[in-house]
């Protein structure tokens, strides 16, 4: 199934996709057919400078969709994994992330079948953001992203804040006739949390990308995650990419906040909490599981990345 927006003004994606599954658009919201899959897409247009998208379903059958004649100046913020649970292949748990990419780099979305859809899109103007802003930012990252003059991607962790306002998007039971006004509000409140996270990189140089770039940091990612007891080494993923280690290090630290390692050790901390809060496993049994030989080790890691020892993190679980 493959739909194809043409529009320059971003508007036709909802009646699209209702005809191609066989639905309708009410209030702005199109529920997916039991035949086709499940859940929903609903989306708000505030004006030609700001829209939102939430997607929160799953299709039976693999669907593209393809851009065309899109506006340059135009800014997307994808906040992924951030509705519901979603895994990998391997079980673990994909933590909430948000991509920032800036012009053409959105042409092309393929989704296999029976993946979930559960995410938050922002597309907003460049120029537009930088009036809501209110003055030039000092900081060399943000003003890349709002001069929005190279093709550019840069992937965050979601943080408390922002989930925190995702909840209220997701939980709201606002009237229809206040719909616009509640949404745009939290819309600016996402980017605002956003660009808070964003201003703590000290990005001093912003190299452009292509799309092959992109396809291998993402694939490397993916290798990277895919056991958490031990990290393949720089040069094994730099064997794999086709990238120099010194490219592959350096454009991965861009789109991706952290060094390879940091990041690996970010996501298994992550991991490590949701085993301890979710799974209710003892913190031995999570030590282990992720590979750590030295429970006084991980215990450091853990406090470095979470902010409190496992021991008081799984407690404070139990209790809560």
């Amino acid at each position: 199934m493959k739909i194809e927006l043409k529009s320059k003004d971003g508007l036709g994606m909802l009646a699209a996709f209702a005809e191609k599954i066989g639905s309708t658009v009410k209030n702005g919201r199109v529920e997916v057919p039991k035949e086709f899959g499940r859940g929903f897409l609903q989306g708000f247009n505030f004006d030609e400078r700001l829209r939102m998208m939430i997607r929160n379903y799953e299709l039976h059958q693999d669907f593209a969709i393809s851009r065309r004649n899109q506006p340059s100046n135009m800014l997307i913020f994808n906040f992924q994994h951030i509705i519901n649970s979603s895994k990998t292949p391997s079980g673990i748990k994909l933590q909430p992330s948000v991509q920032i990419t800036t012009q053409g780099l959105n042409a092309e979305l393929f989704v296999p079948k029976n993946t979930v859809q559960n995410s938050i899109a922002i597309v907003i103007d460049a120029g537009y953001l930088r009036e809501l802003i209110g003055k030039r930012i000092d900081h060399p990252l943000v003003n890349t992203i709002l001069d929005n003059k190279q093709p550019l991607l840069f992937e965050e962790f979601v943080v408390a804040p922002l989930l925190k306002v995702v909840d209220d998007i997701m939980t709201a039971n606002v009237p229809v006739i206040l719909h616009d006004f509640y949404y745009k509000l939290k819309t600016q409140e996402l980017i605002c949390q956003l660009l808070i996270a964003l201003v703590s990189r000290d990005e001093k140089k912003v190299h452009g990308l292509n799309i092959a770039d992109i396809k291998a940091l993402y694939q490397v990612k993916e290798r990277l995650l895919q056991n958490l007891e031990e990290a393949p080494s720089v040069a094994t993923l730099s064997e794999f990419s086709g990238m120099s280690e010194t490219k592959l290090k350096r454009l991965f630290n861009q789109v991706f906040g952290r060094s390879i390692y940091q990041y690996f050790q970010n996501f298994r901390m992550q991991e490590a909490a949701r085993l301890l809060k979710e799974e209710r496993l003892s913190v031995s049994e999570v030590g282990y599981q992720l590979g750590f030989s030295n429970l006084g080790h991980f215990s450091k890691v853990f406090e470095e990345v979470i902010g409190v020892k496992p021991k008081r993190y799984s407690m404070s679980a139990k209790l809560g």
